[in-house]
This record gives C-alpha cells, sequence and structure tokens, in this order.
C-alpha cells in the first residue's frame, strides 16, 4: 500500500486517491479500536493517539485533492467530513471534549456545503446525536437539546423528501455496501438514539413528561426494530414506570412494569437454556437487574396503596381536625371544657364575619369577566401549526402508553391498576408487594447491601401501615403495626451507629411514630372494655417506648462530641419538632398512679411542647416554610394551658 506521501507525488487519480484512503482510514481504525485494548495502564491511550495521527494524515491529503466535477467534490467532502468525524470520536475517547467538538463542527461545516442527501443525512444525524452528548457532559443541556432538536428536523426533512434509504455514515470507506433495508434501519437507528439521547436531556432540564414521552417512544422503537439489549431495555422500562407513579398513572405504570417483566422472564429463560453464552448474561447480572426491576414494582404497590389512603381521607374532610383535635383533648378533662365553650362560641362569631368578608370577595370578584375579544384565535391556528414532535407527544393518552410486542397480560394480573377502594383490594396489592420485597432481598441482602435491604423493608413497613387503615378491626390493626415493630427493630439493633447514622434515626423516628400508633389503637381498644389496671400497664409501658424511640432518634443529632446543635440541618427540622410534639403528648396519654405522677408527667409534656417552640421561634427563617404551623399552634396552646391545669391539680390535692 503506497503511503500519503507518495500518493501526493503521484498523478491525482480520484478512484486510485480513493482506494489509498480508504486503506489508510481503515488501518487507523484498527490501530483505535482493536490495538487500543492491549495498550498498557500506564499509557491508556497509546494506539489511540497513533490512529488519530493516521486520521489526521489521511484528513491533510484529503484536503489538498483537486477534485476536477462536482460529483468529485461531494465526494471529497463527503470523505473530509467522516475522518473529522472519526476525529471527534477519539478526542471524546480520549477525553479531551474541547478537541472532539473542534472535530465535530468541522465536520458540520463542511456537510454545510452540500445540500442534504441520501450520502450525508446518516452522517449529519449521527454527528448531532454525538455533539449532543458532548456538550451534556459538559454541563450545557441547552446546547445538547438544539442539537437533538435540529436532529429530529434533518430526520423529518428527510422522510418527506420521499429519497431511498440513505447510506450509512461511514460505508464510504468501506468494500462491501449495505442492502436498502440494513440502510434502514441504521438510518432509524440513529434517529432512535436521538429520541432516547432527548429523554436524557429532558430529565435533567425538568421537563418529567417529554423526557417519559422520549422514552416510551425509544423504547417502542427498540422492540420494533428488533434491536435491545434486553437487560437494559427492562431496567429502563421500570423505571419509566415510575414516572407514571407520581402522575398517579397506575394503568401506565404497571402497563410498563409488566412490560419489564415479560422481557425480564425471557432473559431468565434463555440464559437457563445457555442461548447467551455472553458474558454480559451472566447470572449474577441477570440476578441484580430482576432485583431492580422487582423494587420498581414494590415503589409501585407503596405508592398506590398511600395514594389509596390518601384519596380516603380525602374524602373526610374532618379527619385533619379530628387529629389536632385529639392531641388538644388529650390534656382536658370535662371541666377545663365547659371552661372553653365561652371562648368557642366567641371564634365561632369571628369565623362567621370571617365568612361574611370572603363572600363579600367572591362576590366582586364574579363581576370580572372573560373578555372574548382578548383571544387571538388566527394567534392559536399558528401555534397549532408549528407544534413539534414534542408537544404532539400526550402521555395521558392511555392508548399512546402502551407497548406493543411483549405479552405484559400474566404480569398486569398480578395487582391492580387503580386506586383501592376496599380492604380486599388494598390486600392484594399488599400481598403482591410482599412478594415482590421477597423477591428484592434475595439479591439485595443484609450482609452486602446495607442501605438498600434497609430500604426494602421499610417500603414492607410501609404497605403494613397503609393496609392497616382499611382494616376495621383495631385489634388486627395493632397486630399489623406489631409486624412493623418487629421488623424495624431487627433492622436497627445490628446496624453501626457510626457509619449508618442517617440510617438510624430514619428507624429510630419511624419506630417511634409505629409506637405512638399503636398507642393510640391501644387507649381506643381500652375505653370500650371494663377498667383493667393491668391493661393500663401495658399502655404505659407502650408509651415508654415510643418516647424511648424518639428520644434515640434526638440523640442521633449530636455531634460527635455528644453536643446537641445550635441549628439543626433543613432535613432533620421537621422530624426533630415532630418528635418532641410527639414525645409531649404521649406523656399526656400515661395512666398516672397518683397525683404525684400525673403532676411529673404534665411537666414533662410542658417541657417537650417548650423544646419545639423554642427551636421553632429561634429558627424561624429556616421552619417557616417546612408545614409546621399547625402542630406549632397546638403546641403553643397547650404550652399556655398546661401551667393553668397542673395549678388546678395542685389546689384541689
Amino acid at each position: 500500500m503506497p503511503s500519503l506521501d507518495e500518493l501526493a507525488k503521484a498523478p491525482q487519480n480520484i478512484n486510485e486517491w480513493f482506494l489509498s484512503i480508504c486503506s489508510h482510514v481503515a488501518e487507523s481504525r484498527r490501530v483505535i479500536e482493536e490495538l487500543s485494548k492491549e495498550d498498557p495502564p500506564t499509557e491508556p491511550f497509546k494506539s489511540k493517539y497513533a490512529g488519530r495521527s493516521m486520521l489526521q494524515s489521511a484528513l491533510q491529503r484529503a484536503q489538498s485533492f483537486n477534485p476536477s466535477t462536482d460529483q468529485e467534490i461531494s465526494r471529497i467532502r463527503c470523505a473530509q467530513a467522516t475522518i473529522m468525524f472519526y476525529l471527534g470520536q477519539v478526542g471524546v475517547e480520549v477525553e479531551e471534549p474541547k478537541e472532539a467538538v473542534k472535530s465535530f463542527q468541522s465536520c458540520v461545516d463542511v456537510l454545510a456545503l452540500e445540500p442534504v442527501n441520501k450520502y450525508n443525512i446518516s452522517l449529519l444525524l449521527h454527528v448531532h446525536n454525538v455533539k449532543a452528548t458532548v456538550w451534556s457532559g459538559r454541563g450545557d443541556h441547552d446546547k445538547a437539546y438544539k442539537l437533538l432538536e435540529r436532529a429530529k428536523e434533518l430526520h423529518a426533512g428527510f422522510l418527506h423528501s420521499k429519497e431511498p434509504p440513505p447510506k450509512s455514515y461511514d460505508e464510504i470507506f468501506m468494500d462491501e455496501k449495505f442492502s436498502s433495508d440494513e440502510r434502514n434501519v441504521m438510518f432509524e437507528k440513529l434517529y432512535t438514539n436521538t429520541l432516547f439521547y432527548l429523554a436524557q436531556v429532558y430529565g435533567v432540564k425538568g421537563d418529567n413528561k417529554q423526557a417519559a414521552a422520549h422514552c416510551h417512544i425509544t423504547l417502542q422503537r427498540q422492540l420494533e426494530a428488533d434491536d435491545f439489549d434486553p437487560l437494559d431495555w427492562s431496567l429502563n422500562c421500570a423505571t419509566l414506570s415510575q414516572y407514571y407513579v407520581t402522575m398517579n398513572n397506575y394503568q401506565s405504570a404497571r402497563h410498563t412494569l409488566a412490560c419489564a417483566s415479560s422481557v425480564m422472564s425471557n432473559v431468565q429463560e434463555s440464559a437457563e437454556n445457555a442461548i447467551y453464552s455472553d458474558e454480559s448474561y451472566d447470572n449474577e447480572k441477570i440476578v441484580k437487574a430482576r432485583a431492580d426491576v422487582e423494587r420498581c414494582w414494590i415503589k409501585f404497590c407503596v405508592n398506590l396503596l398511600k395514594d389509596s389512603v390518601k384519596d380516603l381521607e380525602e374524602s373526610d374532610l374532618t379527619e385533619k381536625v379530628s387529629k389536632i383535635t385529639e392531641m388538644k383533648n388529650t390534656f382536658e378533662d370535662e371541666e377545663d371544657k365547659e371552661e372553653k365553650e365561652e371562648e368557642k362560641e366567641e371564634e365561632k362569631e369571628e369565623e362567621k364575619k370571617e365568612e361574611e368578608k370572603v363572600e363579600d370577595l367572591e362576590a366582586g370578584e364574579k363581576k370580572i369577566e372573560f373578555n372574548e375579544k382578548d383571544y387571538d384565535g388566527d394567534e392559536e391556528d399558528e401555534r397549532k401549526k408549528r407544534k413539534t414532535f414534542s408537544d404532539l407527544v400526550d402521555i395521558e393518552d392511555i392508548e399512546l402508553l402502551r407497548i406493543t410486542n411483549v405479552e405484559s397480560g400474566q404480569y398486569e394480573e398480578l395487582v391492580p391498576g387503580e386506586l383501592c377502594k376496599t380492604y380486599d383490594d388494598a390486600r392484594k396489592v399488599f400481598k403482591a408487594g410482599s412478594k415482590f420485597v421477597e423477591n428484592a432481598v434475595k439479591h439485595y441482602n443484609f450482609e452486602e447491601y446495607v442501605t438498600d435491604f434497609v430500604e426494602i423493608k421499610q417500603d414492607l413497613s410501609l404497605m403494613y401501615k397503609n393496609l392497616a387503615v382499611y382494616d376495621k378491626d383495631e385489634t388486627r390493626q395493632c397486630k399489623m403495626h406489631k409486624r412493623r415493630i418487629d421488623t424495624l427493630t431487627e433492622l436497627v439493633s445490628p446496624l453501626n451507629i457510626q457509619h449508618f447514622r442517617q440510617l438510624c434515626r430514619q428507624l429510630r423516628f419511624e419506630l417511634g411514630e409505629v409506637k405512638n400508633t399503636m398507642v393510640s389503637l391501644k387507649y381506643s381498644i381500652a375505653a370500650e372494655l371494663p377498667p383493667d389496671q393491668q391493661n393500663w400497664k401495658k399502655i404505659n409501658n407502650l408509651c415508654f417506648g415510643a418516647i424511648q424511640e424518639f428520644e434515640n432518634f434526638c440523640d442521633l443529632l449530636r455531634d460527635p462530641s455528644d453536643n446537641f446543635p445550635d441549628v439543626l440541618s433543613d432535613e432533620t427540622v421537621r422530624p426533630y419538632v415532630i418528635s418532641q410534639i410527639y414525645i409531649a403528648r404521649l406523656y399526656g396519654k400515661f395512666r398516672p398512679t397518683d397525683t404525684m405522677q400525673k403532676l411529673a408527667f404534665l411537666a414533662k409534656a410542658e417541657t417537650h411542647f417548650k423544646k419545639a417552640l423554642e427551636y421553632y421561634d429561634s429558627h424561624w427563617d429556616q421552619c417557616k416554610g417546612m408545614d409546621l404551623k399547625e402542630e406549632i399552634d397546638v403546641a403553643r396552646e397547650m404550652a399556655h394551658f398546661l401551667p393553668r391545669k397542673m395549678e388546678k391539680i395542685r389546689a384541689i390535692a
């Protein structure tokens, strides 16, 4: 094979020149792609640098050729642009993004000299895709977005031109040529990559709706082209379901999860039959991928139960008021209630006046009418004409959300796809979720994946919590919460506080909440039974246990020197304030043995109400956006009320 220098001295024949360029480009790519695998760790890019040097020489030669016809000009430009693209790829691989972008831009500039046609459209699409990933990697997602949108326009424009399938972007340097069908598949694969990258960019930009839509269409196109990695596809499809969960679109969430499980089961079956010999399908990777899909199912069940309970509670508008009333009633006897009747009457009068004011305001608002003349219909029509592909994607359309070519029916039958209305509905979700937990912890076990294992078990606890809401039998509710206590205690006991302090905080706080709920249930059950000293002793012990958990949580907020911080981190402020209020309430629920003990409990309750108020009032700027107002209002009222309560008890005693 003659060298490029020798060719420079020879008469310039386009065919001979092109054959030699092809040989040198092929050799440079062999060095870059194959010999680089043998590079020593001390020189990881040795072969890539050598291959880049060869490409640069080939590019110089291509730029020095003097074409004599329009056809030769187009051929030379296409060759130059392709070599520039290869140089850009090497720049990415050797971690020189600036050089990569320069090469990619040079490629685009050369291609811009020619009209878009079947010879350059594939390269144009590919360079826009790769350039977008480079800019995205450098944190400029706006540039990446513009490049990908331009790639979409190029794809749409070429399809509209009705030209035959375009040539592959590097086919110019290949001996063998592709068929029309093969070219079409490769071209559409480039466009699928465009949509995939757009999904990622939309996600980073915070447009979750368009991110989900583009991800959905990417998955569908990969299936239709039969060009996908089953493990990656399953995980991407399962991850997509989590977006639909956040939108309360449980039908679509279940469907995408069912598709993920269906494809995953095919991978497992193929692996068992030794169809896949590639190491990428070893058993460990399959087990992990399946566990990840199971975890997405778990989140589906947790959120479905949570939203179902929320829907139930919203149907009862007095739910929140009753909880606040319960907090107040903990410390009030009949005499206290009579004393407050007059205050309530005054409050009603004030509320009536406020309602009258609101009615006046609403009457004024009704006078404001929509002026139809402000609406420009022509402008709206023009906007519709300008709609892009992204605008036309409507993920609320259930038909669009269906993924075809996957047998998902048997997996969709595992769990309901709508909010639970009855105990039986909720129990079906719980049983499915429990099975997913059982499967997931086979891989994410406590010994190897502590954080993951704890999170999965916490999800199981949440499912018990929400299932209990549907059971009207308070004794059975207590049994469910007892299982939560056992599960969470087993988690927190072996944890090393030094290494897993945050996890320990979460678990201690949740244990406090569960035991507090148990106290309320036991209280309610005891009120319906004949007086039983032994029963009240158990309730007192449960109160002590709940208080201990909340105090353990607060102790875990201390620094290594055992000092309580002056300012808490934002994520611990609300739990700390709520813990103090919970502790105060629990002291009010104790059944004392004598007056002195009752006074001692009330004094402790007052202390903890004041601790909550002290932090809230002294850190108002930090606390004001944490949805604590109602709890703080009650704490302030109780801190004012309890001293008077204790004075009355002392006076009687």
